[in-house]
């Protein structure tokens, strides 16, 4: 048997274009229509897909933490700044790597990574 592991994640939100609209200017990804108020987005083989579900009853910010992995986190604050996002935890060094927190335009939140 392999060892689990994390092949999804989903925030909750009241305004799914809101929030689509901030991933994808921010990330580049691009989602399609799944289901009644889902959407999805599908990377190459052994990435992780993500989803957003319009709910009201996952509300903003009460879902699990998600982190993406960018290659320059100052450059990626200062575009979701720039996109209407709030840093919520700035940059902070974890020995080699640095992490933050940034809160999207709908009150999700969406760690970023810099190792």
């Amino acid at each position: 048997m392999t060892t689990p592991y994390i092949s999804h994640v989903e925030w909750g939100t009241e305004d799914p274009d809101e929030l689509e609209t901030f991933l994808s200017q921010l990330f580049g990804w691009q989602f399609d229509r799944f289901a009644p108020n889902y959407r999805i987005y599908l990377p190459g083989a052994g990435g992780i897909s993500v989803g957003i579900l319009e709910s009201s009853r996952m509300k903003a910010g009460g879902t699990p933490n998600v982190s993406v992995r960018v290659d320059d986190l100052d450059a990626t604050l200062d575009q979701a700044a720039e996109l209407g996002g709030e840093v919520v935890v700035p940059k902070t060094p974890m020995g080699e790597s640095s992490y933050a927190f940034i809160a999207a335009p709908d009150g999700n939140l969406v760690g970023l990574q810099q190792i």
